[in-house]
């Protein structure tokens, strides 16, 4: 049976089965006393949140009227807090339990677990960014406080217990502070050894110390190896084994058949055990592994058996973690309605506040991924108003980013231009210099969009905030040298002035940009970014062939095969026939630059194999449903531009009949039958 009061029998890990039939049956016919505790300790451990409420609320009943039923209703709270992520209403519930148990003359041991259970609350709020940073601190002053307090009665058990909680507090927040949570380890370490009776929180603080150790990649004598974690682990049993080399692959990958084996033997230990969250985290490494290896099928599969723990276990994080591992698998296998189908149902349990904080912005991306724009847009406008509230402004300033981006997918530069304002004010204001690069770079883009799309061309109060907003960027990045992140800044800076500079019918100037960014990306080894330059470099070059004739659309032809081919190994489809396009109308402009009849009927007939690989690979989007849009990076190459502009193409190529197409409608795609004018959206 469970009693409420202390009792001499410690619970192992590998009696959760036991103890779960025990809770679920209230079958005591063992006759063995467990302190409830340490029994809901040990569920909540393990990632049963659901059997963990479960005792809590049998406790509470069996208790009745009697005042130690408020630390039982806390961990009801507790539990609640975690399944539905109702971070608000389960605060105030712990709150008002902890001060009620503070005042209210009860033991030592309820104080004690009262603090706990509210700095657990606090930093889980924190840590999954559904409250203000600030609670973090709170919950470190509680427990520095409650460490004391304990150590001065002389309970080195129950001290050792709050010091683990103090060391988790500075190691699983959004800034981890290794060393601090170093030293709480050491005072705890020494506590446990002096008490010499629970060998079970002796091999917990041995495993938080080999983690934190790896972490702060410490080197000193004494630090915890491999082979002592092992050692500590023997002597408790299977699930023990199982955390050792969890904690053993983190910091060495999985990389070899013998590590991949032992986080299989893990699983099974925690499935024997029903230890959910060793057995949810084994499951994400394997996944993970199998997405490394490009088996995205086996991954899917892998992530799937994960949300089904996390369901069954009731922690609503891990959910969110596996639901989007089970979502980047299926986009990545090309599954687009089990993609879209994983990003709805990540999108309604954003409506969980604890939820919203954690994974807002993943879903935002996903949503994005699969084309949902409407959607994307307002949860995106959700998250910058969350973020806003609870004090975060760099998240902010990325809800911002991100808006602005399904704007601009959208076309709706206005909108777009007045959220990407707000998320540079966002990294000015905290000084992220390289950050601001990125949003001061978005900003010209919408700036020059929203004028071109109105007046056709850009005016020179356009340019000039243009050229101002690259200046600032360029002058920002100077203190930081030849750091290899604001040289990759300043590049994605100079792609997109590139584009610009060709909008403005500035070639030379887009191609000085584009030649230095060719050249940082090439030293930097970044074959993506070095195809897109060249995709760039091409539309530059037929800008410049308007004036400077054949030789020069040569190259710019040249440029765009070398792009071409980059990205048709790599799939990427979207990009593909945007390429296939600028293609066709640099063979049109060559094909009516040339004299001789053969040459011109050379590059008319190139232009149409170039035109129909388009309309293939727009045909292919189509039936993947438009994936990837917004956020997928692809949009760094001629954003705005639409598969409409390819009809007037058949047009010039002598592929659609004169009378299919009023002249009007020729005119106002930029093109005419005799010679190929504007070809940027």
């Amino acid at each position: 049976m469970i009693e409420s009061q202390e009792s001499p029998s410690a619970i192992s890990r590998d009696f959760i089965p036991e103890l779960l039939r025990v809770v679920s049956q209230n079958d005591d016919s063992g006759n063995v006393t467990w302190n409830v505790l340490d029994s809901l300790e040990v569920l909540l451990d393990a990632g049963n949140t659901c059997g963990a409420l479960h005792l809590a609320e049998n406790v509470v009943e069996m208790l009745g009227d009697e005042p130690r039923n408020r630390l039982f209703k806390g961990y009801i709270a507790l539990c609640n807090l975690m399944i539905d992520g109702d971070i608000d209403r389960g605060l105030a519930t712990i709150e008002e339990i902890y001060i009620e148990i503070q005042h209210g003359g009860f033991s030592n041991v309820d104080r004690c677990w009262g603090t706990i259970l509210l700095s657990r609350a606090l930093w889980v709020g924190v840590y999954c960014r559904a409250t203000p940073e600030v609670e973090l601190f709170r919950a470190r002053t509680l427990l520095s406080n409650e460490f004391s307090r304990i150590q001065a009665l002389g309970d080195r058990l129950l001290a050792s217990k709050v010091g683990l909680e103090l060391a988790k507090s500075y190691v699983h927040c959004p800034s981890p502070e290794v060393s601090a949570a170093q030293e709480i380890l050491k005072a705890v370490t020494a506590l446990v050894e002096s008490e010499g009776r629970s060998a079970e929180v002796s091999f917990d603080c041995t495993r938080m110390r080999y983690q934190v150790e790896r972490d702060a990649q410490s080197g000193e004598e004494g630090a915890v190896s491999d082979e002592a974690l092992r050692l500590a682990s023997r002597p408790l049993g299977g699930v023990a084994r199982g955390l050792a080399e969890l904690s053993i692959c983190r910091v060495g990958g999985i990389g070899s058949e013998e590590r991949v084996f032992s986080i299989e033997r893990a699983l099974e230990l925690f499935k024997e055990s029903s230890y959910r969250s060793g057995e949810f985290e084994s499951l994400l490494i394997l996944a993970n592994a199998a997405v490394e290896n490009d088996h995205h099928a086996k991954a899917h599969r892998i992530f799937s058996q994960a949300v089904q723990v996390s369901v069954e276990g009731g922690f609503l994080y891990g959910r969110g973690i596996a639901l989007l591992g089970a979502f980047q698998s299926v986009a990545m296998s090309g599954d687009t309605e089990a993609a879209q189908k994983l990003a709805k149902e990540l999108l309604g349990l954003c409506k969980k506040p604890l939820f919203l904080g954690a994974f807002g912005l993943n879903v935002v991306a996903a949503l994005q991924l699969v084309g949902d724009l409407s959607a994307a847009t307002r949860l995106a406008t959700t998250c910058e108003k969350h973020f806003i509230t609870i004090g975060i402004h760099s998240l902010a300033g990325q809800a911002s980013f991100m808006l602005g981006a399904s704007h601009a997918e959208s076309g709706k530069w206005r909108l777009a231009r007045s959220a990407w304002k707000r998320a540079l004010t966002c990294d000015e204001l905290r000084r992220s210099h390289i950050s601001a690069c990125d949003k001061r770079a978005a900003l010209a883009q919408a700036v020059a969009m929203v004028d071109f799309s109105e007046r056709g061309a850009l005016s020179d109060a356009t340019l000039g905030e243009i050229d101002r907003l690259r200046s600032v960027s360029e002058k920002s990045l100077l203190p930081f040298g030849s750091s290899s992140v604001a040289l990759v800044a300043l590049a994605r800076s100079l792609h997109v002035h590139a584009q610009l500079d060709i909008l403005a019918k500035r070639s030379v100037e887009a191609l000085k940009s584009l030649s230095k960014a060719r050249e940082i990306f090439a030293q930097l080894g970044l074959e993506k970014e070095v195809a897109l330059s060249d995709a760039l470099n091409g539309l530059a070059l037929l800008e410049a062939s308007k004036d400077r004739g054949g030789d020069i659309v040569e190259e710019a032809v040249a440029a765009l095969q070398r792009s071409l081919d980059y990205f048709a190994a790599m799939g990427s489809t979207r990009l593909l026939w945007k390429l296939h396009y600028y293609l066709t109308v640099a063979g049109v402009m060559r094909s009516q630059l040339a004299s001789d009849a053969m040459v011109r009927e050379r590059w008319r007939q190139m232009s149409i194999g170039w035109l129909k690989s388009a309309e293939r690979d727009v045909q292919l989007l189509t039936l993947e449903g438009g994936m990837p849009r917004a956020g997928s990076g692809e949009g760094d190459f001629s954003p705005g531009l639409k598969p409409e502009v390819l009809e007037p193409l058949k047009q010039v190529l002598g592929l659609v009949s004169q009378k299919r197409q009023s002249k009007s409608k020729i005119e106002a795609s930029g093109t005419t039958s005799k010679r190929f004018g504007r070809y940027l959206h």
